[in-house]
Formats: C-alpha cells, sequence, structure tokens
C-alpha cells in the first residue's frame, strides 16, 4: 500500500514530485471540477472568464480553457420537446425536420427544418430537464460559493455569493426563449434600415418558452473569410462594417450583443454581415451609457480629464476619491499604453489594466462595462484577421462625432431639457415669493425660524446646563473645604476644622444625590427601551 502511494513522488527522473492534484493551483482545480459537474457549471465557467474585475488573473487563465462542448441530446426528445410546446406533431408544423443537430451547447441544440411556406428555418431547443438541473446546480453552487466565501480569499472585489446572484439572473433569462425573441425584434427595429446588416427574423407562432425557430441564415462564417483567397469578399469593407455594427450597439443604441465570436458572425453575399444568437444581450441604463460615451471620447482623443471624469461617475465616486490624484495615475495609464503607435497597443489588455487602476483606487465600475470590454476586444480580435492595418483608435475618433451627436439629439437630452426648464419654471414662479420675503427681512431685520422640536431641544439644553453647573459647584465646595482643612483654621473638632467637615458632608450628600438621580433615570429608560 505504501509503495503504491508512493508512486507519484518517485516516478519523476529520480526526483520527489507531489501528485498532479497537489502541483495544480487552485484556477485548475476550479475548471477541472466545473467539467466533472457539467454543463450549468461550464456556463458559469465560462461566464466568469469574462469578469476581469471580480476573478483573479490565475483563474481567469483557467476558465477561459472551457470549452462549450457538451453531447447533442436525442432528436426523439427534441421533437417530443417541439411538440409538447406548440401543441402539434412535428410533422404538422414544418414540412422537413433534420433529426441531425447543426450545433449543441449547453442549454440548448439547433435543428435545421422547413416551414410550410418552403422557408428555411433554424429551430433551437431546449436541453430536457435543464430547468431542473440548473435549480439544482444554483443549490449547489450556493453552498460552494459560501464556502468559498468563509474559508478563502479567492473572490477580493465581490464575495462568490454575489456572483452566483448574478448568474443566477443571466442564466434564467438565457433559458426563456421568449426574452431571445424581443432581443431579436429589437435588433431587428433598430437596423431596418441599414442594408449592411442581417438580423435573422424570428417566428412568433413558433416560438415558446423551450423553443425558437427564427430564418435560417446562409452565409459563411467569419473564420472561413478571413481563410479565402478568392478575392469574393472585400474583407477592409466587411471589418469596417462589423465596427459600425458593434459600436452603434454599444454607444448610440445602448443595447448590445454580448456575445459576438466568430461562431455567431455570418459573412453574406454582398459583404452584408449578421449576427445569430442573440440569447447574450445587455442594455446600458442611461448613466452608463452616457458616461461610457465620454470615457471613449476621452480615450479617443486621448484626454486624462475626461476619462478619469466619466470612470468616477460611473462608478458614483466623485468626493470620495482624490481626484486629481486619480487624473494623474489616467495619464500615466495613458502615455503607457495608448500614446504609442497604433501596432503596439493591446486593447483588451489595455482595458483591463485601466479596470485595475480603478480597482486599486476603491471604485466599483457596473459589471456591465466589463462585457462592453470583451465586446471591443473580440471587435479587435475579428479585425486583426480581416483587416491588418485597422486602427481601432483612428477609428474611435472618426466615430467619436456621431457619438457627440447622438448624445446631444437623442430623446434622453431633450427629457433632460425638458426637466430642466420645469425646475426653472416651478423657480421662476417662486421667485416673487422669494423676494418679498427678502424684502421683509431688510425691512424688519427680523428672522421667523420653524423648528417642531425646539421645546425639546430647549429642554435637553437646560439639563446639560444645569448638570455642567452643578458638576462646577461641587467641584468648588470639595477644593474649597479641601484648603480649609490644610490651613488649619478654627473652630475645630479632634484637630479638623469644621467649616472643612460641613463642605466635605455637603458635596458628600450632592455627589450622592446626583448620582442617585442619575441611575434612577438609567433604570427608568432601560425598562422603557428593552433591549
Amino acid at each position: 500500500m505504501l509503495r503504491r502511494l508512493s508512486i507519484p513522488f518517485t516516478r519523476s527522473g529520480g526526483r520527489l514530485r507531489p501528485p498532479r492534484l497537489v502541483r495544480e493551483s487552485f484556477g485548475e482545480r476550479l475548471r477541472r471540477a466545473l467539467e466533472e459537474l457539467g454543463p450549468t457549471f461550464i456556463k458559469l465557467g465560462q461566464i466568469l472568464s469574462d469578469r476581469g474585475d471580480i476573478v483573479p488573473e490565475s483563474v481567469l487563465i483557467e476558465m477561459r480553457k472551457l470549452q462549450d462542448d457538451v453531447p447533442p441530446f436525442p432528436a426523439e426528445d427534441a421533437r417530443r420537446i417541439i411538440e409538447e410546446s406548440l401543441g402539434k406533431p412535428v410533422e404538422r408544423i414544418f414540412l422537413a425536420f433534420y433529426d441531425s443537430p447543426e450545433g449543441a451547447a449547453s442549454l440548448a441544440q439547433v435543428h435545421r427544418a422547413i416551414l410550410p411556406t418552403g422557408k428555411a428555418v433554424a429551430v433551437k431547443v431546449k436541453r430536457p430537464g435543464i430547468e431542473e438541473q440548473i435549480r439544482a446546480d444554483l443549490e449547489i453552487m450556493r453552498q460552494f460559493a459560501a464556502f468559498l466565501d468563509n474559508y478563502t480569499h479567492a473572490f477580493d472585489v465581490l464575495s462568490a455569493t454575489e456572483i452566483i446572484d448574478e448568474f443566477e439572473t443571466q442564466i434564467t433569462r438565457e433559458i426563456n426563449f421568449v426574452e431571445e425573441l424581443l432581443s431579436g425584434k429589437r435588433f431587428a427595429a433598430d437596423y431596418a434600415d441599414d442594408d449592411t446588416v442581417v438580423v435573422p427574423y424570428v417566428y412568433d407562432e413558433y416560438t415558446t418558452r423551450d423553443v425558437i425557430v427564427q430564418e435560417f441564415i446562409h452565409g459563411k462564417k467569419v473564420s472561413e473569410v478571413i481563410e479565402d483567397g478568392s478575392g469574393r469578399y472585400d474583407r477592409e469593407l466587411i471589418n469596417l462594417r462589423t465596427a459600425d455594427f458593434i459600436m452603434s450597439q454599444l454607444f448610440l443604441n445602448g443595447y448590445f450583443h454580448a456575445d459576438p465570436h466568430p461562431g455567431n458572425f455570418l459573412v453574406l453575399e454582398g459583404n452584408v454581415i449578421c449576427f445569430i444568437d442573440y440569447g447574450m444581450v445587455y442594455s446600458l441604463r442611461p448613466y452608463e451609457q452616457d458616461n461610457l460615451n465620454l470615457l471613449i471620447v476621452g480615450l479617443a482623443r486621448l484626454d486624462p480629464s475626461l476619462v478619469a471624469r466619466s470612470l468616477l461617475r460611473l462608478g458614483h465616486a466623485e468626493g470620495r476619491v482624490n481626484e486629481e490624484r486619480f487624473e494623474a495615475v489616467v495619464h500615466d495609464y495613458i502615455d503607457a499604453h495608448l500614446d504609442r503607435p497604433i501596432e503596439y497597443i493591446d486593447i483588451p489588455a489595455a482595458f483591463m489594466q485601466l479596470l485595475q487602476i480603478v480597482l486599486r483606487f476603491g471604485i466599483k465600475l457596473p459589471a456591465r462595462l466589463i462585457y462592453v470590454a470583451k465586446v471591443l476586444g473580440s471587435m479587435q480580435t475579428i479585425a486583426t484577421g480581416l483587416d491588418p492595418n485597422f486602427q481601432l483608435l483612428t477609428y474611435l475618433r472618426k466615430f467619436s462625432p456621431r457619438i457627440w451627436a447622438n448624445q446631444l439629439g437623442s430623446q434622453r437630452a431633450a427629457s433632460r431639457v425638458l426637466n430642466a426648464a420645469v425646475d426653472w419654471g416651478d423657480a421662476l414662479i417662486a421667485l416673487p415669493d422669494v423676494l418679498q420675503g427678502a424684502r421683509r427681512f431688510l425691512r424688519d431685520r427680523t428672522l421667523t425660524m420653524e423648528m417642531p422640536q425646539a421645546e425639546s431641544l430647549t429642554e435637553t439644553a437646560d439639563r446639560i446646563g444645569f448638570r455642567t453647573t452643578f458638576g462646577l459647584v461641587l467641584s468648588a465646595l470639595l477644593i474649597s473645604s479641601a484648603l480649609v482643612v490644610l490651613a488649619d483654621i478654627q473652630p475645630q473638632i479632634a484637630g479638623i476644622p469644621i467649616f472643612g467637615i460641613i463642605g466635605f458632608g455637603v458635596g458628600a450628600i450632592m455627589g450622592i444625590g446626583f448620582l442617585t438621580a442619575g441611575l434612577v433615570r438609567f433604570i427608568r429608560w432601560h425598562r422603557k427601551n428593552p433591549k
């Protein structure tokens, strides 16, 4: 038995070596555990791989190794779920349904089908029993998170429990295909007049919580376009259109596709681009978008003052942080990471470095900003393959006037102007009363203040004054009696001056009375306010 246990320590070229489990880091062990636990945990790991603000770098590297490589479930189960959801046999819903799935992921898989109209569609079917599995897995995750919070320091910025709460919100939304339907429709409306972008049409009548049917898009993956040397595609134009599509989502619409990896990105004939799978979509809050726009404009102009101000506003940190020192650090960051030739700039790494600076000053940014950085990083990755000469900062400088125009012409700007007009109107209406009151004050030189608790405040002040005076009198009496005793003044009793004895006696009576009164008040207060 001891010989078998010693094998891992001895078979490494004659050197002592611990078993692999001991050699692996916390991040490696966490990744292996998630892989063993199944699809829900793998999904959590994939989400954590984008959260550099709350996950240590060593764990982040391992989470990025997780692949959404899940075996497909049987076609019979897919057919059953479709029939239960839509209330009809598959043969009556589709002219043709292909059992072999086009792709399988942790939460669902996709089949091709033909509608009665002859239209080719993609049918996305939720994995059988996945909701029950997610609920059970979330309970396990919560217990694991509580263990991490109590016994480790792996998560310094947010607790592991908070991460699970965020994950639950996201995955609950993602497994409801009605939400994906609404997201797709919103994107379709936003880009209805843009002939450079195609958003797959989603069929309401074939969509439920468990099934979503959308137009099947015939196109090439962007990776295939990058490798295509036939000249059939204008790769520079495709890259420019992709950048416009992503930037308009983030900085004009405030509603963006948060998972634009190459598998979700197709290129159609005529260099038209198409993003599919709108399950992972985020919306920026108005103040987030406004300050994010200022941040991007500041980065494009290499303006440390604008960058620092926007970050402080995003983190609600104005007045809590030494703004001059923070701006100085931002200036050094821009000088070190951005003010250099474009080929030496790593945009994702630069964003992460900026995030580390923010965290060092104790500023907590909105979680969505991490996904914004991820999307911009994906844009740079796609651009590297399509157009190696593409310069992101140069593009941002050209795009920033559109951001300013959108800021000034947006509905939010109009609302702010309207609110300001209402405030000014109220102020103007109240102005005569204010001026009349000021005139009376200047004439009469009297100021009347209404204080509902004035009597209680007066009573408290009287008590404080009485106790202070009582203490001073008692102190003076004791000190004077001590001086009389020391002066050896006649008449005396047993060698002690009578006036000294009288003084000490009166002082003792006053002190005892004062302590007794205080003790009685304390007992009464304790009875009225029991713990």
